[in-house]
């Protein structure tokens, strides 16, 4: 069975191999198989930690390497990255956050390739000697979804079209008659679709919709007063956008 949009978005692969995770020589690795995961857009791995210095107190941070895997540049004006600003070690003793950063150069000041990105986050008090593990979450935000979404030369036989995260699952015609399963991160209430033909937006004369259990699919089905054409380019307009956020627990081994 094929995986939706969404649970794209929401799947966690557990990968338990070492990997070479770039020139981190400063940081500490404190386990030989790194928490990793991903998801269709990024993978994201723990790198280790370090003590550090942070107003003038002492202080540690945690690291991570983030690579892009899917068609969004990995920069502030498609993703913010943290972890919860309190975490919590197995001897309950708790951290705050008080600093993070986002680095684009290895230790020896090399630049990383473009999909790729050092994070790090800075904790006070300094790291209890004692502490064995740390209970955190990673959280990636994607800020790149766009309410108009467009679709280019549809056939009338495609699944499983991305655009923007949202999924055009299936498409079916009948001369002036299409029908649309739409899946999307979004709620899809209120969705509008229009066909751009020969340089005019053609808007159905007829709409009727089915919403799926919690709002994140519906059956489109639609009548305009011409045939659709076939390739097809839709515009899908989204009646709203709410904010996502990808979260990934992790139990980081410190010893």
């Amino acid at each position: 069975m094929k995986l939706t949009i969404l649970s794209y978005i929401l799947a966690i692969t557990l990968i338990i191999s070492g990997c070479s995770l770039g020139n981190q020589s400063k940081v500490a690795k404190s386990i030989s198989s790194p928490p990793y995961f991903e998801n269709q857009h990024l993978s994201v791995a723990y790198t280790g930690h370090s003590t550090s210095i942070v107003n003038d107190e002492n202080a540690f941070y945690l690291s991570f390497e983030i690579e892009q895997i899917g068609p969004y540049p990995i920069d502030e004006k498609h993703f913010s990255f943290s972890l919860q600003r309190v975490i919590e070690d197995d001897l309950g003793n708790e951290y705050a956050s008080v600093k993070t950063e986002v680095i684009r150069t290895t230790d020896d000041g090399e630049a990383l390739p473009e999909n790729k990105v050092y994070f790090r986050q800075y904790f006070q008090p300094e790291l209890n000697s004692n502490s064995a593990e740390l209970a955190v979450l990673f959280y990636a935000k994607p800020m790149y979804y766009r309410q108009s979404v467009l679709f280019e030369n549809l056939k009338h036989d495609v699944e499983n079209k991305v655009e923007n995260d949202l999924n055009i699952a299936r498409i079916q015609t009948d001369r002036n008659r299409l029908m649309l399963y739409i899946e999307d991160v979004h709620n899809v209430q209120g969705i509008e679709t229009t066909i751009l033909y020969s340089g005019e937006e053609i808007y159905p004369v007829s709409t009727s919709t089915e919403l799926g259990k919690f709002n994140y699919s519906v059956i489109a089905n639609y009548e305009f007063a011409i045939d659709i054409p076939n390739p097809l380019t839709l515009k899908i307009k989204r009646h709203r956008l709410q904010d996502q956020l990808w979260d990934f627990p992790l139990t980081i081994t410190l010893k």
